[in-house]
This record gives structure tokens, sequence and C-alpha cells, in this order.
């Protein structure tokens, strides 16, 4: 998997609630990447299907709090919608290595 852009640190400036709205959309798509290739390696292995469906869902929970940010109010609650992104994106690398690590065991089984 490619990488993905570095991500921003809160400022001290008025524009922190914009960075946050950002690093939880960069959370977001990271997210769907993943669910993307997840749900690619499945269809081509045939296994991991409930793997790759905890990555989709991981997704659009990351979408869900990159809108809440979005919708914040405070530099605060937008930081804490992004926090909830990443921690989806966490979800869904877990899920992908599990799905990785099926792949692999099926292939030294073989």
């Amino acid at each position: 998997m490619g990488t993905t852009r570095t991500r921003k640190k809160k400022t001290g400036d008025g524009n922190s609630r914009i960075v946050a709205i950002a690093d939880a959309h960069l959370a977001a798509a990271t997210c769907e990447r993943l669910a993307i290739l997840s749900r690619s390696w499945c269809r081509d292995s045939g296994i991991g299907h409930d793997d790759a469906h905890e990555v989709m869902l991981a997704a659009h929970r990351a979408r869900m709090a990159a809108q809440e940010a979005e919708n914040a109010e405070t530099e605060e609650a937008a930081w804490a919608a992004a926090r909830l992104a990443w921690a989806a994106v966490t979800t869904a690398r877990e899920a992908d290595a599990r799905i990785s690590e099926a792949i692999v065991d099926r292939l030294i089984d073989s």
C-alpha cells in the first residue's frame, strides 16, 4: 500500500478547526483505500470476508467522523471527531492485517 500524506499537527492560531477537519478527511480517505484493497484481496483469495466487512464498517465510521468534524462548532469537538476517524483507521488496519495473515497462511499450507 502506498504511503499517505503526513498528518498536520494542531496549530496555535484559529485555523486549528480547519486542520482537524482536514485530518479527519485524511483518516476517512485512508480507511476508504484500505476498504477497497481489502475487498479486492478477499475477492481474489476467497477468504477473510468477515474482516473485509469490518474494514468497510470502519471506513463508514471514519466518513461519519469526518462529517462530524465538519459540523463541529468548536476546535475541541473537531479534534475529537478527528481522533474518532483515526481510531477507525486503526481498526481497519488491524482487520486488514488479519486478512493478510490468512492469505499468507493459505499460501504456506498450499
